[in-house]
């Protein structure tokens, strides 16, 4: 009993292979109809592997691990200023973004929280009138 058990798994296994076999024999149309997609779906799964592939082989380890190693030391020393640097970087990202796509810069990180804390504030008195 216990062989039957721990081995069910190849048991299952078999009779599907044997179930699909039969399936196929018998209408191989209806088959053929039910697999294409499949087939069509595995190149472009393909693809996007071998695109990430390519992508993860040209991404440079080292680099990142530098700047990880950076940055917990600088949160460990001082954490303001971890988010000075962050918004620094995301500033510069965003200007290089806004370059690239040849489009006016985004607005600061400052201005950007200058004008949610208004918005909030405006809400919360508009709601506390009556």
């Amino acid at each position: 009993m216990r062989f039957v058990i721990r081995n069910f798994h190849i048991f299952v296994f078999a009779c599907f292979s044997l179930f699909s076999a039969v399936w196929v024999a018998v209408d191989t149309d209806r088959a053929e109809k039910f697999v294409r997609p499949l087939v069509e779906d595995a190149r472009e799964v393909e693809a996007l592997a071998t695109g990430a592939y390519r992508e993860l082989r040209a991404f440079q380890w080292r680099a990142a691990y530098d700047e990880f190693v950076t940055l917990y030391i600088t949160a460990m020393r001082m954490p303001s200023l971890v988010f000075e640097q962050l918004a620094e970087r995301l500033d510069k990202v965003n200007d290089d973004i806004s370059r690239r796509a040849g489009a006016v810069p985004h607005p600061s990180n400052e201005a950007v929280a200058k004008e949610r804390l208004a918005f909030h504030h405006a809400e919360a008195k508009a709601s506390a009138m009556p």
